[in-house]
């Protein structure tokens, strides 16, 4: 997964709320809010909104949708 999948994957699980972010090696994505937290997401829900990211980018490819 590239920085700019990373970041459309950030965008898809925390929208415009988000300071900074870490992919870590295990595949969990770590993200800091404005708020100041910190909030950890597995590599099943990085997975998953990477998927639907992809679904939503074929469908709008797809000239008959």
């Amino acid at each position: 997964m590239t920085d700019r999948d990373v970041k459309r994957v950030v965008n898809k699980l925390m929208g415009k709320d988000a300071l900074s972010w870490r992919m870590r090696d295990d595949g969990f994505l770590v993200v800091i809010n404005t708020q100041g937290w910190k909030v950890t997401f597995s590599a099943g829900e990085v997975e998953k909104a990477f998927k639907s990211l992809a679904r939503k980018k074929g469908a709008s490819d797809d000239p008959a949708g």
